[in-house]
């Protein structure tokens, strides 16, 4: 059984790689525009069909969503481009803190010419923040007044900005310099998040990541 399953699996040509790139990692959506957009590129010598569409995490919403993606299906040929935007009806988010939604882009590759090639649509995931015309604040200036503290064995962070702010690479350090790398997380608006952690160690260092992609450090408070 053994052997006829690595036969098989000899006899297929997996295609895996993707043929669409994204010129973003994620869309910042101001409510002063009236709309966003991401540009895609088909990087292939082949046609194919771009499917797009919105989502606010693992379940589905009740009803639908009040930013549209569009266009929702899109055909580039090979070497082409074409610009998704993002439309928000106007109603249904908070106008006092960001919304946060994920851009889902898969990719539909043509029908192959040869029967032992295995294909895949593959999907890429990334966020979408949609950001009121009347929050004042900048990313920077919320990291900038993120706030911390340690109690017994619980690092706790707090949030007073309505930006979201994704800090990654944490680290703790102990008395004996042992570094002890913490979890990436992301803290909603106005809101609290707690990392437990040893009553010798205490926080090193941490980055975030800001509205164009980069890994910015975040300054450790002594």
């Amino acid at each position: 059984m053994k052997t006829l399953l690595a036969v098989i699996i000899g006899a297929l040509a997996f295609q895996t790689q993707a043929a669409i790139t994204i010129d973003a990692s994620r869309v910042i959506y101001s409510g002063k525009d009236k709309s966003a957009s991401l540009k895609i590129n088909n990087r292939s010598s082949k046609n194919y069909i771009v499917q797009t569409w919105l989502d606010t995490g693992p379940e589905p919403p009740s009803s639908g969503l009040p930013i549209v993606a569009t266009p929702p299906l899109v055909k580039l040929r090979p070497e082409q481009s074409a610009q998704l935007r993002f439309i928000y009806s106007g109603t249904g988010l908070p106008a006092d803190r960001e919304s946060l939604f994920w851009v889902n882009i898969q990719e539909v590759p043509p029908a192959p010419e040869e029967n032992n090639i295995l294909q895949f649509a593959i999907r890429t995931r990334l966020k979408l923040f949609y950001r009121p015309q009347g929050i004042a604040t900048s990313l920077p200036k919320a990291v900038e007044n993120l706030q911390w503290q340690q109690s017994a064995n619980t690092l706790s962070f707090t949030n007073n900005s309505p930006l979201h702010i994704t800090v990654i690479n944490a680290e703790a350090i102990d008395n004996k310099g042992k570094i002890y790398p913490l979890k990436n997380f992301m803290l909603l608006p106005y809101s609290h998040h707690a990392v437990n952690i040893a009553s010798m160690q205490r926080l090193h260092k941490m980055k975030y990541i800001n509205d164009y992609g980069a890994v910015v450090d975040i300054p450790i408070k002594k």
